[in-house]
């Protein structure tokens, strides 16, 4: 048969296909989906693919703006640029995401940051690594350039700047390659200089958090790009093992960020230890990055042996200030406001007592009253910082919740009729032309069907 009497039919019928999905799938929101014939525990992401250099003389340019794509093997180094002003804060970060079963050493297995002037003179350094022997989780963090006096002054000049990134070699994994996610931002200089004294440690981190009542539905999100968001509340997601999920919460200056993660005893047990047999050393991991994604805190993973488990962490109380602290990281990332990232991960070993997902429970407790911020001298809000006006609202019905549902609902059942329509359409059209074109055509069955036995 000639191939262009298929040609056709099989573009209208992709154009319908994508047409009732979009008008449908497009416009209704809801928990990111692992993409058709992926592993459900895959790391989502949602930047344009870029390619490091292997020397600093082929660095590529990394945009300021949304997330870049790239990979990275065992024993590799991969290098891009980045171009400063004098003024802004500069934030370039990179997460890691190994491919769900990974194999990794918690004590080799990490990812090296590194900001330098073109000269080589460095600006900053961080790591990330993983937190837990073979629990394939994704994990990053941020370097940054502040301009200003003292030691940052040294890279306060405007220019082009090198980042390095780096993956140790390793004998657990050494094959597998790591997809990496990096993002460069930018937050404007301030008017004046900044007050006070950095905060103390997360103090309150450990202190339990308030009682909130019965825990309400909420699934996570793949990565930070599709990360759901949560105010304070208690909130439940079922985590398949071996999967990390990720919310979002808004933190303002003066504001203290608290959360607890807690996994119950397995339905139907005691709720006792289950002693040696059923220790699982490294269960639960959670951590705390800021809207840069730098990390501020995590917890290394804690053990979890049949009886319920909970692991606390949080944020010191949020001051611009905190960005001149020396010695203490997690103080220094608690120095900009806005949204602050919460990564839930289960073990994969967390199978041998939750066979159909593990019921995770997030308490959120943001501590304190907003305060006044720093006077900047640009928006902060379009660099990707800062609390809107409508984030407090986040979780919540709101007085317009109604009328949405109602208006999303319309919009699907428009999609289906839409897709519908074509569909039938299309199917008339085929008929019509197998005539045309002297095919013989099977009678309709019971089922309406149409003849595909000529392809």
């Amino acid at each position: 048969m000639d191939d262009r009497r298929r040609r056709h039919p099989s573009r209208l019928v992709a154009l319908a296909a994508l047409c009732a999905a979009g008008a449908v799938g497009g416009l209704i929101p809801g928990p990111a989906q692992a993409l058709p014939g992926t592993d459900a525990r895959t790391y989502r992401t949602a930047g344009t693919p870029i390619r490091g250099g292997l020397t600093s003389d082929d660095a590529p340019s990394l945009a300021v703006g949304g997330p870049r794509v790239d990979s990275i093997g065992a024993g590799e180094t991969r290098f891009y640029a980045v171009d400063l002003d004098d003024r802004s804060t500069a934030y370039v970060s990179a997460v890691a995401a190994p491919p769900p079963g990974a194999h990794l050493d918690a004590y080799r297995d990490e990812i090296r940051l590194t900001l330098t002037r073109l000269d080589g003179g460095r600006c900053d350094t961080a790591i990330a690594g993983a937190d837990a022997d073979d629990v394939a989780h994704p994990f990053g963090t941020a370097v940054v350039r502040q301009p200003g006096s003292g030691t940052a002054a040294r890279c306060g000049a405007a220019g082009r700047h090198l980042v390095k990134v780096e993956r140790p070699d390793s004998t657990a994994g050494r094959d597998e390659r790591w997809t990496l996610e990096l993002r460069s931002l930018r937050e404007p200089g301030i008017k004046g200089e900044p007050s006070g004294q950095p905060a103390k440690d997360s103090e309150g981190a450990d202190t339990p958090l308030p009682r909130s009542g019965s825990p309400r539905q909420r699934a996570g999100g793949t990565g930070f790009n599709d990360a759901t968001p949560l105010t304070s509340g208690a909130w439940q997601d079922t985590v398949a093992p071996g999967q990390t999920r990720f919310f979002k919460v808004p933190v303002d200056w003066g504001q203290q960020l608290l959360t607890s993660v807690e996994v119950p005893a397995p339905e139907g047990s005691s709720g006792k230890p289950t002693g040696s047999a059923g220790f699982l050393r490294d269960a639960l991991g959670a951590a705390v990055h800021n809207p840069a994604r730098a990390l501020l805190a995590t917890n290394h993973f804690v053990p979890y042996k049949g009886n319920p488990s909970t692991s606390r962490i949080g944020t010191a109380p949020l001051a611009y200030v905190n960005r001149t602290e020396r010695s203490r990281a997690a103080v220094r990332a608690a120095s900009v406001a806005g949204w602050y990232y919460v990564a839930v991960t289960v073990s994969p070993q967390m199978e041998r007592y939750f066979e159909d997902g593990v019921p995770v429970t997030v308490r959120v407790h943001v501590k304190g009253d907003a305060e006044p911020g720093p006077r900047y001298d640009g928006s902060a809000t379009a660099g990707g910082f800062g609390v809107g006006a409508d984030q407090g609202r986040i979780g919540q019905p709101g007085p317009g919740a109604a009328e949405e549902d109602d208006r999303l609902r319309a919009v699907a059942y428009g999609g289906f009729g839409l897709g519908t329509a074509l569909l039938a359409g299309l199917g008339a059209w085929k008929l019509t032309a197998r005539r045309r074109a002297g095919v013989p055509v099977a009678g309709a069955g019971p089922h309406g069907g149409i003849d595909n036995s000529a392809r």
